[in-house]
């Protein structure tokens, strides 16, 4: 499990500076993060693919695109989603937020078996649906590669995502 198909659909910016203290994030989360995710954070940075869809961060400075925030943030929202009785496609404590489009769509990690990080799946939650969800059984990155690629299509996001008349992008913040 490796950054070698997504880098391949999509060049990454050179980078200036790595998140080295994983274990500090991972000590404040309370559990360990899937090897794929550390690896594009170290290797992409903040930023937005196709100026969509961008991926949280440990120490974003924008709060909403922080890692930390974005997990306590939507696991409150899923319990009080479960809660009511909608239809999740993990119990609420297994989603972890992972990323975010500019329409509010969520990636998130189901953390099955949560002693695994990397064997995780994604899905994907539409913002103005909550009933409408989309999974995908492999990795974040896996993920990003196809859509990104254009060899996956997510009902869920954007149909113009991504740009169907160019190859995509990674901006940094």
């Amino acid at each position: 499990m490796t950054l070698e198909r997504l880098t391949r659909a999509v060049q990454p910016p050179p980078r200036q500076e790595v998140l080295s203290d994983w274990d500090e994030v991972e000590s404040a989360l309370g559990f360990g993060l899937p090897g794929d995710y550390k690896e594009l954070v170290d290797r992409y940075g903040p930023g937005r693919f196709d100026d969509f869809l961008a991926i949280f961060q440990p120490h974003h400075e924008v709060q909403r695109l922080d890692l930390l925030h974005a997990v306590t943030e939507t696991a409150e929202l899923l319990e009080a989603y479960e809660a009511s009785g909608e239809t999740l496609p993990a119990p609420a404590h297994q989603l972890l937020a992972a990323g975010l489009t500019d329409n509010g769509d969520t990636l998130y990690w189901v953390r099955d078996p949560p002693e695994s990080p990397d064997r995780w799946r994604v899905a994907v939650n539409a913002a103005r649906d909550f009933d409408e969800w989309f999974v995908f059984d492999g990795c974040l990155s896996d993920f990003l590669a196809a859509v990104l690629s254009r060899e996956l299509v997510v009902p869920v996001l954007a149909g113009d995502f991504p740009y169907p008349d160019k190859a995509p992008v990674y901006r940094p913040d």
